[in-house]
């Protein structure tokens, strides 16, 4: 099956106006080894260009252009908004500004890393670099936020390892008791690769006493 699409009118949550958007209705659940940072094959992670809509009346980019907003619609043509181009890297950054904006901080930082994802695919290791980086700041900016989410508390240590924050992994994640056995295992591994100045990425399943089913 692979995945399956249809063209749906949707409104516009920030401007109302309406568009054409195309929408996944279907797809074959990922079986594949992830990234440590959940990123998919290559076969799933081409799909990740229906992960971001954008309205083309205002330039409003999130998931779905109908999720209701907490701004008004003169924030999207705001410098801050408009510095991104409207390439795919460029529309995930701007679904993670409002995505902030909107308070929904985990997933603003998931925008900044698929953002990398797609700089990772197109071989820009210094913009995948800067979206890294952008991430880790939405987690900083609202640390609190995820004081009782130790899977994304580990997310981060794979976010700020691949921006090159070595320092920063060790210090916070070496002997870290998580959320639980496993998540604290995988955190002790990103602390060991990151005392070896590793920025590579790896797989879930390289994590040594780890199956990955």
């Amino acid at each position: 099956m692979g995945i399956v699409t249809e063209e749906q009118e949707l409104r516009c949550a920030a401007c109302g106006e309406t568009s054409a958007q195309t929408v996944v209705t279907e797809f074959d659940a990922d079986t594949s080894v992830p990234d440590l940072d959940m990123r998919p094959d290559g076969e799933h992670r081409s799909y990740i260009k229906y992960w971001v809509s954008k309205c083309p009346h205002c330039g409003y980019c999130n998931a779905a252009i109908d999720i209701p907003v907490s701004f008004t619609k003169e924030y999207l043509a705001s410098d801050r908004y408009n510095c991104f181009d409207d390439g795919l890297a460029g529309r995930f950054r701007k679904m993670a500004l409002v995505c902030e904006k909107n308070k929904v901080y985990a997933e603003a930082v998931k925008a900044c890393l698929y953002a990398a994802w797609v700089n990772d695919d197109l071989g820009d290791a210094e913009q995948a670099c800067e979206c890294r980086k952008a991430a880790v700041k939405v987690y900083d900016s609202h640390r609190a936020e995820f004081a009782n989410d130790p899977d994304m508390t580990l997310l981060l240590a794979d976010i700020m390892r691949r921006s090159g924050s070595f320092d920063r992994v060790v210090r916070e994640y070496k002997g870290r008791q998580l959320g639980s056995e496993l998540i604290t295992v995988i955190a002790a591994f990103e602390a060991e690769l990151a005392e070896k100045g590793d920025d590579k990425c790896h797989k879930a399943d390289e994590v040594p006493g780890v199956t990955v089913i």
